[in-house]
C-alpha cells in the first residue's frame, strides 16, 4: 500500500506516458496540464513515445521537462507499452496527447485509494466542457455507438455502478467487482493510473489499449474509479468528418490484421478482445450492423433511453448509428469482398 501522500518526503514518482504522433496541435495544453499540478515537480515524470513525428511536436518537447523515446511500431497502443517500460515511476499515468487533466490536485486524489486498499490501477471519470461540440459530448457519454451498443452500461465509468457490484468505497473512490465475462470498456490511454511495480504487460496486448486491462482482471486485480478525479477528452470537436475518419479507422482495426514489420499478423481494437466477449455480446455485435442500417429501431431505442436516462445526447443516437452502420458495411465490403487494403494511415 502507499505510504501517506501527506508527507511530500514519502510522495512516489508519478511518470505520465503520452503516445504522440504529429501532435503538435494539442500537446501543449496536456503538457501544461500535468506541470500545474499541486505536485512536486521532481516527483513528476512526462515521457513522449513519439511514433515518428513530423511535425513540431519533438521541438514544443524541448521547451518541457520532457524524456522522448522512441516508438517503432508508431502506433499508439504499443506506444504505450514501450513508455510504460522506459518509465521509472512508482506509478505510470497513460494519457492522449489530446487529454487534459481537469484538477490542479488530480495526481493526488488519484493516489488516495492506494493508500487503502491493494489495487492495481485507478482511473478517473470523463468530463466535457460547456462550448463542447455535441459529437464530443456524445462520445464521452457512449463511447462510440457500436460499443454502447454491445457494452451498455459497462461502456463509460459514469454508469458502471450500474451493472456492476461495489466492493468499497472511499472519499471519492469506488472499487467495482469486475469480471471478464461482463468486463468493462476501460482503456489504459484515458488518464489511467498504474501501480507499476509487479507489473508485466504481455505483448499480446500492445496492440488494444483495453486489453492489458482484461488481462489484469484475468488475473484478479482491482481497480478504484475516481469520481474527484476528471480527465478532458477534446474527442470530435473538428465535427462530423471526423468521427467518420476516426471510426473508419477502428472499423479497419477491427476487421483486420495487419503484417509488422512485413513478419507477424497482428490483431488490432475490437478483433483483439472479442474472444472475451459473453455470448450476448457476441449477439449484439452481429445484429449491430442490421440495427444501425434499419435507422427506425435506433429510433425507439433512443426514445426509450432518453425517458429511462434524461441524457439529452441519445436524441443524436439514431444518426450517429445509422453513420456507423454505413462505415462497418463499407469497409468489410472493401476488405473482404475487393480485396483492398484497410485504413492504417493515419487521419
Amino acid at each position: 500500500m502507499l505510504q501517506n501522500t501527506n508527507n511530500s518526503d514519502n510522495l512516489p514518482l508519478v511518470s505520465f506516458v503520452i503516445a504522440t504522433y504529429n501532435s503538435a496541435e494539442f500537446i501543449e495544453p496536456a503538457l501544461r496540464s500535468i506541470l500545474r499540478q499541486d505536485y512536486p515537480k521532481d516527483k513528476i515524470e512526462i515521457i513522449f513515445s513519439d511514433g515518428g513525428s513530423t511535425d513540431n511536436t519533438l521541438d514544443i518537447a524541448k521547451k518541457y521537462p520532457v524524456l522522448v523515446i522512441k516508438n517503432e511500431l508508431i502506433l499508439g497502443d504499443p506506444g504505450y507499452a514501450f513508455g510504460c517500460e522506459k518509465a521509472k515511476g512508482d506509478y505510470v499515468v497513460f494519457i492522449g496527447h489530446d487529454n487534459r487533466l481537469v484538477q490542479d490536485n488530480w495526481i493526488r486524489l488519484m493516489l488516495k485509494p492506494f493508500q487503502r486498499v491493494d489495487i492495481r490501477g485507478a482511473f478517473p471519470r470523463l468530463e466535457n466542457r460547456k462550448n463542447d461540440s455535441w459529437l464530443t459530448k456524445y462520445v464521452n457519454r457512449f463511447t462510440d455507438p457500436f460499443n454502447h451498443f454491445v457494452y451498455g452500461y459497462a461502456n463509460n465509468p459514469l454508469t458502471f455502478h450500474k451493472t456492476f457490484k461495489i466492493l468499497e468505497k472511499g472519499d471519492g473512490w469506488k472499487v467495482f467487482d469486475f469480471n471478464l465475462k461482463n468486463h468493462p470498456i476501460l482503456a489504459f490511454d484515458q488518464g489511467f493510473m498504474l501501480k507499476k511495480a509487479g507489473f508485466e504487460r504481455d505483448k499480446s496486448t500492445w496492440f488494444c489499449d483495453i486489453l492489458p486491462i482484461l488481462d489484469m482482471i484475468k488475473k484478479g486485480e482491482k481497480f478504484a474509479y475516481i469520481e474527484k478525479a476528471s480527465d478532458y477528452h477534446e474527442t470530435l470537436n473538428r465535427g462530423l468528418g471526423q468521427f467518420i475518419r476516426k471510426h473508419r479507422w477502428a472499423v479497419a482495426n477491427g476487421l483486420s490484421s495487419k503484417k509488422i514489420y512485413g513478419k507477424e499478423q497482428k490483431q488490432f481494437g475490437f478483433k483483439a478482445r472479442r474472444r472475451h466477449l459473453s455470448l450476448a455480446r457476441k449477439i449484439r455485435t452481429l445484429v449491430y450492423p442490421f440495427y444501425g442500417i434499419s435507422f427506425t429501431l435506433p429510433c425507439f431505442r433512443a426514445l426509450y433511453m432518453l425517458a429511462k436516462d434524461r441524457e439529452k445526447e441519445w436524441i443524436y443516437h439514431p444518426f450517429i448509428v445509422f453513420i456507423s452502420a454505413l462505415i462497418i458495411w463499407q469497409e468489410a465490403f472493401k476488405i473482404f469482398i475487393l480485396r483492398h487494403s484497410p485504413v492504417w494511415n493515419r487521419y
